[in-house]
């Protein structure tokens, strides 16, 4: 059996005095504390699984079903018909005790939740998330680079890698707009040709012929029209990925690797 966590280890690795946990987990009245150091506390314990007196009337036992809430921010009806793909495929890769619950924004304080998985959104919106969830949080398809949390994207160059050798020549990456613009700057830095699309219309005006494809609506479409596609499925080996950093953060053990770039 591990040595138990204690509210002195919660403090050294928080960087803060026990006094300062003791204040902020008993929320104790007339402490200038700062919200930002507030949720750091809250950030260590969750992931050094303390758990706190007040709380134990709310634990419920490992052997339950882990509810597992998705935040998502998709907008037009093609970013929505590829969020049903996404979300079968955590469905499938989520083995065992687990079993989703879709939140849509405003996603606020979120109570039913063991692990929230945030889909999709913009850093600002992630933070939002975790600052007001202690609970284990993954950023999927986001750029956080934030050692609290998991992060899992695809893994662009490799994909670029992949399409260069397919076509050995000109193409065009055409996929949905990250809600993240850290994660839209990566992919316009990595390929030489990329078309960002939200809407039938945006699909229609492209008219390269050869199209490198990640999300199976644009390459059903571009299939229609007589142009070589190639398709490469990221869904599967992202969630496979997020499976198992939600695994690991539920486990509360500690971890050296936090993002993850998915090869295709």
């Amino acid at each position: 059996m591990g040595k138990r966590v204690t509210i002195y280890d919660i403090a050294r690795e928080a960087g803060v005095s026990a006094a300062t946990v003791s204040y902020v987990i008993n929320d104790r009245e007339g402490q200038s504390i700062s919200e930002e150091t507030k949720s750091k506390i809250w950030h260590v314990i969750n992931m050094l699984n303390y758990k706190p007196n007040v709380f134990a009337k709310n634990l419920r036992s490992a052997s339950d079903m882990k509810l597992i809430a998705v935040c998502a921010e998709s907008v037009g009806y093609l970013e929505k018909a590829e969020f049903v793909n996404a979300l079968e495929c955590l469905s499938s890769s989520l083995r065992g005790n687990y079993d989703l619950i879709l939140r849509m924004p405003p996603f606020g304080r979120i109570t039913n939740a063991d692990a929230i998985i945030a889909y999709n959104v913009t850093k600002s919106t992630f933070y939002d998330i975790g600052n007001q969830n202690y609970i284990p949080l993954v950023a999927v398809n986001c750029l956080v680079d934030d050692k609290l949390f998991f992060q899992v994207t695809a893994d662009y160059a490799a994909l670029k890698h992949k399409a260069d050798a397919h076509f050995a020549g000109d193409y065009e990456f055409v996929c949905l707009s990250p809600a993240d613009t850290a994660l839209k700057a990566q992919i316009e830095q990595t390929f030489d040709r990329v078309t960002f699309v939200n809407d039938g219309k945006e699909l229609r005006n492209v008219n390269t012929r050869n199209i490198l494809a990640v999300h199976g609506i644009i390459a059903e479409f571009f299939k229609t029209q007589a142009a070589e596609v190639l398709y490469v499925d990221m869904y599967a080996p992202v969630c496979r990925q997020t499976a198992d950093c939600i695994g690991k953060a539920l486990s509360h053990e500690p971890f050296d690797t936090h993002a993850y770039k998915v090869e295709p």
